[in-house]
């Protein structure tokens, strides 16, 4: 009889429920023309986060010396994975922002924001996220992946505004109610951009090349950065792949988790309002004429990071879509 080892799904006997520390300054200061500056640092750290673990694995072995079976050499040689619901992961946030606010007068109102952060973690989530792998490179060691956070996101701007178009019959450019301002002119423009670094992504190999039955290996590095200027970043090779190759059989790689950072994001809505003043001041026809990623620029999604696939290094495919246009008409009552 052939009986096959089960894939076992297992939790810690201990298991805890994942908590967070929060600290916050911030820092106002009003300014003239109803606006506002604020300034402050937030911050974070977290325990017992949760991800998976093999926790039946072999130790790497060179099978031309160790010619024993994978499991034959697996702590718990009659199963096959054991997938562990681990809760001993550790994170930390670390983020200064700064915005600036101007509330509705003199016809506009708008919002700037920009903020510079790091998060660091040794597991982001149960599940794998953007460019993040679903199991540790090596399941006994946890401190081995520690590395940026899968959503960590180095800088970002955005900045959105309202402007009260100082047109039409009986506009009125300094009514501080925005709708009955907008009502009496008609028309407003509006305007959302966005400025974002890319994520981390993992370069990994795709082969179980330190014969441990786990298929979870990284490569190799040569020690060298492997990001390209952003001039020199393109689908076709956005970064420098000589920089990567198989790690040797019996070993695992020296790459780390989320080494790279994929493209980031360039992003403008555009909004053109026009509204028509009905018997009722307070009821009112808006049409809208909406653009979304306006310019029709690509964000490109996260470059193929298999260093065994022919098209290592290459993106097939963008983040979000396209152009989209839309009309629609509202009633406000």
């Amino acid at each position: 009889a052939n009986v096959p080892r089960p894939y076992t799904f297992a939790n810690p006997y201990d298991r805890r429920t994942p908590y967070s520390m929060q600290m916050m300054v911030n820092v106002q200061r009003e300014l003239a023309n109803n606006m506002l500056v604020e300034v402050g640092y937030l911050g974070s750290v977290s325990h017992r986060l949760e991800s998976l673990r093999a926790v039946n694995e072999a130790l790497p072995a060179d099978p031309r010396v160790d010619r024993r079976a994978v499991f034959e050499r697996s702590p718990f040689p009659n199963f096959g994975r054991i997938q562990l619901v681990d809760n001993g992961g550790n994170g930390n946030y670390n983020s200064l922002g700064a915005k600036v606010t101007k509330r509705y007068s003199t016809g506009m109102t708008y919002l700037v924001s920009y903020t510079y952060a790091k998060s660091i973690d040794t597991a982001t989530a149960i599940r794998n996220q953007g460019g993040d792998t679903l199991f540790p490179q090596n399941s006994y060691c946890r401190q081995c992946e520690r590395a940026r956070s899968s959503h960590d996101t180095r800088q970002r701007f955005v900045t959105s505004a309202l402007w009260d178009v100082p047109v039409g019959k009986g506009k009125k450019a300094n009514i501080e109610n925005p709708f009955l301002d907008a009502v009496a002119g008609g028309w407003q423009l509006g305007s959302i951009l966005t400025l974002q670094t890319g994520f981390p992504v993992t370069v990994t190999n795709g082969q179980d090349a330190s014969n441990t039955g786990a298929f979870f290996d990284r490569p190799n590095s040569t020690g060298q950065n492997a990001a390209f200027p952003r001039g020199k970043q393109d689908p076709q090779r956005f970064f420098d792949t000589s920089q990567f190759f198989p790690n040797a059989p019996g070993t695992h790689g020296n790459v780390g988790r989320n080494t790279l950072t994929s493209p980031g994001i360039i992003g403008w809505d555009f909004s053109l309002l026009k509204n028509f003043r009905l018997p009722s001041e307070s009821r009112y026809l808006q049409f809208r004429f909406e653009a979304f990623n306006f310019p029709n620029h690509p964000n490109w999604g996260n470059p193929n990071t298999n260093v065994t696939s022919a098209d290592f290094g290459r993106i097939a495919g963008t983040r979000g879509t396209m152009r989209n246009l839309q009309f629609a008409l509202k009633y406000v009552f």
